[in-house]
C-alpha cells in the first residue's frame, strides 16, 4: 500500500501539469456532451426524447463536477501536502531487524522402558453393521413468475419477477417490433413508483432474446424496484410497456 501512494504522491509531484492538461480535455468533452443534449432537448419535438436528453444533460453536468474535484484534490496535493513531506524518506525501506534463534542446549537421551506383556486373551471386535443409505430426494424447481408484458415483442426474461439482486445485473429480454424506432429502460423505487429513471441511455437497435441493459444497482439503498422497458415508434407513441417487479439487497 506504501508503495502506491508513493507512486502517486510522485507522479502527482513531477507531473502536476500533465494532469491538469488531461483533466482540461475531459471537461471539454464533457461540456460538448452537455451542449449536444441540450440542443437535441430543444429541438425534439417527443416528450420522451426531451427526457432523455435531459437526463443526458445531468450526467454530464455531473461528470465535469468530478474532474473538478479531482482537479481541486491534485492542487491541495501538490501546494499544500507535499511540500511538508520529504519524498525520500517516505520511500526509503524500513530496516528489518534480525533475530538470533538461541542454540538448544543438548540433552541426555531418555531411555523408553519395553511395553508391558500381558496373558490375557485378545478379544475379537464384533462385526461391523452395514447401513443402506436413503436415496436423496428429488430437488423440486419452483418457476419464478413472468414479468408484466402487454406484447410479445416487449418482454423482460431476466430477472425475473420477484427477483433478488444485487451489483450489477444484466438485463435479458426482447425488444423488437415493425414501427420500432429505439427502446430505453428504466426502474423506479417503491411498490408503486411515481418517478422513472433511465439506465444509461436510449438504444436504436432493436434486441430480440439478447442483453438488453446493465443496471449498476451498486449505489442504490436495498428495497422493492420496478423495471420497465418502453419501445418507442416513429411518431412518439408507445404500446403499453413491459414491467418487472426486484428486489435490491445491497
Amino acid at each position: 500500500m506504501s508503495n502506491v501512494v508513493d507512486f502517486v504522491l510522485s507522479l502527482i509531484d513531477e507531473r502536476v501539469i500533465w494532469l491538469y492538461a488531461l483533466c482540461a480535455l475531459a471537461i471539454l468533452w464533457f461540456v460538448r456532451a452537455f451542449l449536444a443534449a441540450r440542443r437535441e432537448r430543444v429541438n425534439t419535438v417527443f416528450p420522451v426524447e426531451r427526457e432523455v436528453a435531459a437526463h443526458r444533460e445531468g450526467r454530464a453536468l455531473s461528470n465535469i463536477g468530478i474532474v473538478l474535484g479531482v482537479a481541486f484534490i491534485i492542487t491541495a496535493l501538490r501546494f499544500y501536502v507535499l511540500p511538508g513531506i520529504d519524498l525520500k524518506k517516505l520511500v526509503e525501506p524500513t530496516p528489518t531487524p534480525e533475530l538470533i534463534a538461541p542454540t538448544p542446549e543438548p540433552t541426555a537421551p531418555t531411555e523408553t522402558p519395553p511395553p508391558p506383556t500381558s496373558s490375557l486373551p485378545t478379544a475379537t471386535p464384533p462385526p461391523r453393521a452395514t447401513f443402506t443409505p436413503y436415496a436423496s430426494p428429488t430437488p423440486r424447481v419452483v418457476t419464478a413468475p413472468t414479468a408484466i408484458c402487454p406484447e410479445p415483442g416487449i418482454s423482460i426474461s431476466q430477472p425475473g419477477m420477484g427477483a433478488r439482486v444485487s451489483g450489477r445485473v444484466a438485463i435479458h429480454g426482447t425488444a423488437a417490433r415493425s414501427d420500432f424506432q429505439f427502446y430505453k429502460v428504466e426502474y423506479g423505487q417503491g411498490e408503486s413508483p411515481t418517478h422513472w429513471n433511465v439506465i444509461n441511455d436510449i438504444h436504436k437497435v432493436p434486441v430480440t432474446q439478447g442483453i438488453l441493459e446493465e443496471w449498476d444497482t451498486s449505489g442504490l439503498p436495498a428495497g422493492v424496484y420496478w423495471l420497465r422497458l418502453t419501445v418507442v415508434d416513429p411518431t412518439g407513441n408507445f404500446p403499453p410497456p413491459c414491467d418487472v417487479r426486484v428486489i435490491v439487497e445491497n
